[in-house]
């Protein structure tokens, strides 16, 4: 986080600090005594502007974000060219007699904007993210890959407008990997939406109507969510039910899932988590790994699928620590030629943090794929290991 501190003064007071002592600076307890003075006129300059972002009249402006750098290596060709974001997708179209590739990219680096203000007796928010997965640019020459927007939505109160996470992912099952929320059965979707959140002793509830989308742009319905957190010194548990309406142009129906999030502290510092998944989660779970809609039923359906994830974090001590995060997804309905049938991802690491604003990371992943397809099935897998760099601001 950018904070703007007063150290324009600085050079002044050291020359006024030359210009006391010119012969009497021979004067070791007088120079000692003057130089600890300095010091602490400093000191009181850094606390007294060390409050976060710039206050423009009555907001306060934040800005911040973090700059990150990959080096990917995949087992089976250039699955994702200078992407760190994989799911079942890329893993379906591995060709396994490809040769090994490595691909270096900062596509993650994120920038984003806050401001704050009381309007009306309640706290305004407003919050922009921006990271670089827009679209893809050139590696031959200047790698320009184009800005896309990640969050941009205002809170007043109790009540959020704009985009962000949907309120059916819980942030908290992600877990820390250098490959952020890229498990098989993450529920990993922003969109816009209109959400109220209700507090209540050691938790809230969320209410939300959310931007439909069934892959067919006839939604006449928002999706419905729900979500009821808890809270407290042991760690965070959730539940979260989604109800959504499912059309083709002629048929309607409606679909419903929900998911099961928690996060359990250890005494030893480090933390366990757990997500399970079930109903017509279609697009919802894993970067769209599943369709909305079955395609094997003569009348239009929702597609059933179900997954759960499983990590650890250890801290090995204040720099190091380690996570260890197994996820997997079934389809409960039938599968056309070409659809997944199951999928599974197991991630391990090594984080070092160097200071609270600089980590360094190298991490093992494993990607496995079940898919259906005119001959029978097609089992792929594919092997990745990632080194990243992040400097936060």
């Amino acid at each position: 986080m950018i904070k703007i501190k007063n150290y324009a003064a600085v050079p002044a007071l050291l020359m006024t600090a030359a210009w006391a002592f010119p012969a009497a600076a021979a004067d070791n307890a007088a120079l000692e005594s003057r130089l600890a003075e300095l010091e602490s006129r400093l000191a009181d300059m850094e606390s007294s502007s060390s409050a976060p972002g710039i206050t423009i009249g009555d907001t306060t402006l934040s800005v911040g974000g973090y700059i990150k750098a990959d080096m990917v290596y995949k087992n089976h060709g250039n699955v994702g060219a200078n992407a760190t974001v994989f799911a079942r997708q890329h893993v379906a179209a591995v060709d396994e007699d490809a040769e090994s590739t490595i691909d270096m990219t900062a596509r993650e680096s994120r920038l984003w904007v806050k401001t704050s203000s009381m309007q009306g007796g309640k706290e305004l928010t407003t919050y922009l993210e921006l990271d670089f997965y827009g679209s893809d640019g050139s590696e031959m020459v200047s790698n320009n890959f184009d800005p896309r927007l990640r969050h941009a939505y205002g809170k007043w109160g109790n009540l959020l407008i704009g985009q962000t996470w949907s309120t059916f992912v819980d942030p908290a099952h992600f877990g820390e990997l250098n490959a952020f929320g890229q498990h098989a059965s993450t529920i990993f979707i922003r969109q816009t939406q209109v959400r109220y959140t209700q507090p209540f002793s050691g938790g809230n509830v969320m209410l939300a109507l959310e931007n439909p989308q069934d892959g067919d742009d006839t939604s006449k319905t928002p999706d419905m969510v729900v979500r009821v957190n808890f809270d407290g010194d042991w760690g965070h548990a959730s539940v979260g039910a989604l109800g959504r309406e499912l059309s083709d142009g002629n048929e309607q129906t409606f679909a419903s899932a929900y998911s099961l999030t928690g996060k359990l502290k250890l005494p030893t510092g480090g933390d366990i988590r757990a997500q399970y998944n079930s109903g017509n989660l279609g697009r919802y779970m894993g970067v769209a790994a599943y369709p909305d809609e079955d395609a094997t039923a003569s009348d239009l359906d929702a597609f059933k699928s179900s997954g759960y994830s499983l990590a650890l974090r250890h801290p090995w001590s204040k720099q190091f620590a380690s996570n260890l995060m197994y996820s997997a997804t079934d389809a409960d309905s039938d599968v056309v030629a070409g659809g997944l049938e199951s999928s599974s991802s197991l991630h391990v690491n090594l984080m070092y943090y160097a200071t609270p604003k600089i980590r360094f990371g190298a991490e093992y992943s494993q990607w496995e794929t079940e898919s259906q397809t005119a001959a029978g099935k097609d089992d792929k897998s594919l092997d990745i290991v990632q080194l990243s760099t992040r400097f936060m601001f």
